[in-house]
This record gives structure tokens, sequence and C-alpha cells, in this order.
């Protein structure tokens, strides 16, 4: 690790007051606010608010479009997509049309019928990569500091037809994605920000480390808020989306061989 790093991973907040704590993470939401100059409804200082001032109540955002057009989440929506179609395996196990055309599936076998409305759901992981210091686009840095980890939900509705055919023709009405996480800190890990207090730009009477412009944050200090009543965990919910890129008609073959059991 560069020197320049090692010498910022002194825990700056350790023998701050709780109270003292929590103002300093409030003038972190403030700064990231202020300088973003490129990022439309930014989650990470929305987030980080919720935390100080919620008092653990669910907050319901709407998905801002650097979350939705962001590489990471397309790349899984466009797994759903593939899961819904049985062109591969979820988890290990064939999952979506076929299994249910088939009757292989334990809990929901579906009848031949031509133009009878079908629904399916799933739920996976996305996961942002940490990179310190190194490039993100600034959507994905948003995010990467805002949900990191969370479950991508998607809702498919559509019509199948042909069903006595060689191939299926799968007719998407709509395709919804939504993201799902808990907000809540692990007090083992620690975490690079940039520093509200450098320079002491609100000339405060106790700036933290104003001589440093990024310091690391360790998230034992948001466990020392909590205790105080200061900050509390939450469940948050994005609003649903349309995915229209994944909704294209497509093709199935209802006697694929699922060879591995289901």
């Amino acid at each position: 690790m560069p020197d320049d790093i090692v010498s910022q991973m002194k825990d700056h907040l350790q023998g701050l007051q709780p109270t003292e704590v929590a103002a300093w993470y409030g003038r972190l939401a403030n700064m990231i606010d202020q300088e973003n100059k490129s990022i439309k409804d930014a989650l990470a200082p929305l987030f980080l608010r919720h935390y100080l001032k919620g008092k653990g109540k669910k907050l319901i955002f709407s998905a801002p479009d650097h979350l939705k057009n962001s590489n990471y989440v397309v790349d899984v929506l466009k797994d759903h997509r593939s899961w819904y179609l049985t062109e591969k395996r979820f988890k290990n196990k064939w999952v979506g049309i076929i299994p249910r055309l088939q009757g292989k599936h334990p809990t929901d076998k579906w009848a031949p019928v031509d133009y009878l409305p079908r629904v399916l759901e799933l739920r996976s992981l996305v996961e942002i990569d940490v990179k310190w210091f190194t490039d993100h686009t600034p959507g994905d840095n948003d995010l990467m500091t805002s949900l990191r980890g969370f479950q991508l939900c998607t809702q498919c509705h559509f019509f199948l037809s042909n069903i006595s055919g060689k191939n299926i023709k799968v007719a998407f009405i709509f395709f919804f994605a939504s993201v799902i996480d808990r907000y809540d800190f692990d007090p083992d890990e620690y975490f690079p920000v940039p520093n509200p207090d450098y320079k002491n730009p609100l000339k405060l009477a106790k700036p933290v480390a104003p001589d440093q412009e990024k310091i690391f944050v360790f998230h034992r200090n948001a466990i020392r808020m909590e205790k105080a009543g200061l900050a509390q965990p939450f469940d948050l919910q994005s609003k649903p989306w349309i995915t229209g890129d994944l909704m294209q008609p497509a093709e199935i073959d209802p006697a694929k061989n699922l060879s591995r059991p289901f």
C-alpha cells in the first residue's frame, strides 16, 4: 500500500464524542452534495442523512439514471432475462418458463394454454467493485459508497403463444426492476472518504484532520453513534422502473433437455 495511503490509516474519529462524530458525518454529506457536479440525485448523501435523521424508518426512493443505467445493474438484468427464458442456470438450477411448462417446478406447474398472461419474479445480488483511489464512473462511485452490494429484484409480465409448436413465442408486456437493501455498517470495516474538514473551510474550533484531504473512516465509530441514539440503520427500496431494453420478443424450446435435477 502506498505511503500516502498508509499515512491516512489513522482513526481520526476515534477520540471524538458521538455527537462530534455525527456532526462530521453531516458535514461529509453536505460536502458530497456541494462538490457533486455530474450526478443527478446522488444516493450517498441521501442515505447518509437518512441514517443520521431518519430514526430507522424505511426509505423509499426513486431510482436515479446512474443506478438504472449502471453496467453493473444492466449486466445482472440481462442475466435475469436469460434466467426467465431458461437460457442458463440460476444458482445451478434451471428456472424460468421451461421448467414450469415441463412440470418440473416443484410449486408452479403451468398448463399449456396459449395467450394466458404469466408473471415471474427473481432476486439476485449486485456488487459494485470496491475501488480505492482508482477509476469508477461518477455514477458507479456513488453506488459504491451508498449501496455497494444490494439485491436487484425483477418482475416480468408476458404472454406465451404457439404453445403446441416446436418453438414457443414469448412476448413481454412489462419488465420491472427495483432495488432493496439495508443501510448499515460492519464495525470491522473501514473506507476512504474525502474529508470535509480539509483546510477547515467552516473555520471550526475542532476540525477533523484539517491537513488530510482524504481519511479512512472506521465504521466502529458509526456504531458508537448508533449506541448513542444519533444514527440508526434502515431498510431501503427503490420504486420500480421499466427496463424496456429487455422486452424484445423471444422464442424458447419447450422440449429443452433439463438434464440436471431442478
